[in-house]
Order: structure tokens, then C-alpha cells, then sequence
């Protein structure tokens, strides 16, 4: 029977669909134990030696090449989720192990997560919260999402979902992306900007784009130097797109006015300075979790490991020059 070793905390964990399918399709799950976390390479590396599986569903802990060539078993990196930054892909072709994500299971989810960080930030709503429960009765001020400027910074399947939902607040959206969908600009009445328009003019700023070598702290001091004292940040893709030292201080000194944050560099981060802001609503990562998200993306996971283990295909392959070379 072969082998499926689950290191993502997530799958399995709200839905059982996922875990089913596995069985139905002849696998066994092994789950790495709550023994072993937090898990790092050298743990997941000796976890993969010692269980032999032929495919690992991931979460957000580093798999590198030191994971990959564990055990000449492995064959699949089935991501649970969609960025695959923490995959080493690289050493993974040279190895020959596909890699695959989910991509669209969580865009509604992480969407709405956008939006929600949006105005609980515009309307105070966390220290209004707060003070009404020590019986206080202060009134907080706050602005209205439909007359302010929001710039996403890409536009891809999520980036879409958060314009989508901004058009019906009104916003006035501009929009920075490599590649500029013109029928999505059509559609929803945005200007795609140069980088520095969109940070300079917009009232938030909110990013959806994945981490590479290029996007790394792409809002570096310079680039939040020159947003709005009025602006807020929604920072709910990677941590590593911004310089999260030059983010506090702009944030503890006043100028800027806020940032929602739910990714951060180093995961969970204790030491992080944006936890000791008043300004900072920080959230443990949780874009993705909804149950119709998670049943998705377990589902999806899934069925991509039966069907590549069947001789089936799938959509969702990141390195599909593999497969010429692929073995089941």
C-alpha cells in the first residue's frame, strides 16, 4: 500500500473528505505527530526517511532538498494550499518528484479575509470592541470604504475576487501586476498605476501576489515611505513581501496609520514588532480557513494524488517537465 505522510496541520484537521478519498484510493495516511512540530527541515527529513512515502501533502513548513532526496520513495509534494515558496522546486525536478498546489480553494476565503481586515481597520472595530467591554461608551470615528482608494497589488485569482468585492463598496481601485488583465480593468472600472502611483495615491494598499526572488520585501523603507500618513496596509499573502522592521517603525512613529497582517516572515513570530502595535490587527495565518476553503483544497489535494498515482493527469502541476521522467 503506498504511502501517504501528511505534514500540513491543516489537512484532514476540519474536513474528513480528503482523508477518505485517500482511502478509497488505497493509501495510507500517516499524519506527522504533534510530537514532532514545530517542524523544521531536519525533522520532516528524518520523519520522510523513516515513513518511506510516496507522497507528502504540505503545509507551510520548509521542504527543501534535504527533505526531497529523504527517501528514493517520494515521488509527489502535494501543496496544501497554493504558494509553493517554501518548496525548494528546484531540487525536486533534479529528483524527479512532482510538485503540485490547489490553486482557487482558497481565493474567496482569503478575499473576504481582505476585505474584513479593511474595515475593521477603517471603523476602529477592535478597540471599539474593547472598550465597550470595560464599559466604556466611546465613540470612534471612522471612514467609509466606498470613498477611499484602494490599490491591490496583483491581480491574480485572489487580487480579482477582492476587486470584485470592492466594486460593490464603490472604491475607486487602481491596480499594479507584471502582466495587466485589460478585461479586468474594463470590467471594473481600475487603472492599473506604476508601483509608486498606486503606493503614493491609494488610501489602502493590499497585497495578493506570490513571493519570489523579485517580490521579496518588494514594500521595502523607500516604498513605505512614501504611502499615505492616512494609509493602511493588508499585508495576507507572504510576510517577505515587505520589510516588516521598516513597516513597525513607520507604523509606531504614526506615519502610516495602520496595517492588517496575517503572514509574517518567520511563522509563528513571537518576536515580531508589529505584535506591540496598537495600530497592527495580526492574525495566525488564517486566509484559508473556512470550511468551505478547506474542504476544497482537501478535496482537491486529493484527488490530485489518486489521479497522478492512477496514470490520471492534472492541472495543478508546478514542474510539469517531470512527467517525462515521472514514475508512479
Amino acid at each position: 500500500m503506498r504511502v501517504v505522510l501528511v505534514s500540513s496541520r491543516s489537512f484532514g484537521q476540519i474536513v474528513p473528505d480528503g482523508e477518505q478519498l485517500l482511502a478509497r484510493g488505497g493509501f495510507d495516511v500517516r499524519r506527522v505527530p504533534d510530537s514532532e512540530r514545530p517542524l523544521d527541515a531536519s525533522k520532516l527529513a528524518r520523519l520522510v526517511a523513516r515513513e518511506r512515502p510516496t507522497a507528502l501533502i504540505a503545509g507551510a513548513e520548509p521542504i527543501p532538498r534535504e527533505v526531497l532526496i529523504a527517501s528514493p520513495m517520494l515521488k509527489l509534494v502535494q501543496k496544501h494550499g497554493v504558494g509553493v515558496d517554501n518548496i525548494d522546486v528546484e531540487a525536486a525536478t533534479a529528483a524527479g518528484i512532482v510538485v503540485t498546489n490547489a490553486p482557487g480553494t482558497n481565493t474567496e476565503a482569503v478575499a473576504d479575509l481582505a476585505v474584513a481586515f479593511m474595515l475593521a481597520l477603517l471603523r476602529q472595530m477592535v478597540p471599539a470592541v474593547e472598550s465597550t467591554r470595560q464599559g466604556k461608551w466611546d465613540r470612534y470615528m471612522g471612514r467609509e470604504l466606498g470613498q477611499l482608494v484602494v490599490g491591490v497589488i496583483g491581480t491574480g485569482r485572489i487580487g480579482r475576487a477582492v476587486i470584485r468585492r470592492l466594486g460593490g463598496f464603490g472604491s475607486r481601485i487602481l491596480a499594479y501586476d507584471v502582466i495587466q488583465d485589460r478585461s479586468l480593468a474594463a470590467a471594473h472600472n481600475l487603472r492599473y498605476v506604476e508601483l509608486d502611483e498606486l503606493i503614493e495615491t491609494s488610501d489602502i494598499v493590499t497585497l495578493h501576489i506570490p513571493l519570489m526572488e523579485g517580490t521579496r520585501e518588494l514594500l521595502g523603507r523607500r516604498e513605505l515611505a512614501r504611502m499615505k500618513k492616512s494609509a493602511f496596509l493588508i499585508n495576507i499573502a507572504r510576510g517577505e513581501l515587505v520589510d516588516e522592521t521598516a513597516l513597525a517603525e513607520h507604523l509606531a512613529a504614526g506615519r502610516i496609520a495602520g496595517a492588517g497582517v496575517d503572514v509574517f516572515a518567520t511563522e509563528p513570530p513571537q518576536d515580531s514588532p508589529l505584535l506591540r502595535l496598537p495600530n497592527v490587527l495580526a492574525t495566525p495565518h488564517i486566509g484559508a480557513y473556512t470550511h468551505e476553503a478547506m474542504e476544497a483544497m482537501d478535496r482537491v489535494c486529493a484527488e490530485t494524488v489518486v489521479a497522478l498515482f492512477s496514470g490520471g493527469r492534472s492541472d495543478d502541476i508546478v514542474n510539469p517537465e517531470v512527467l517525462g521522467r515521472w514514475i508512479p
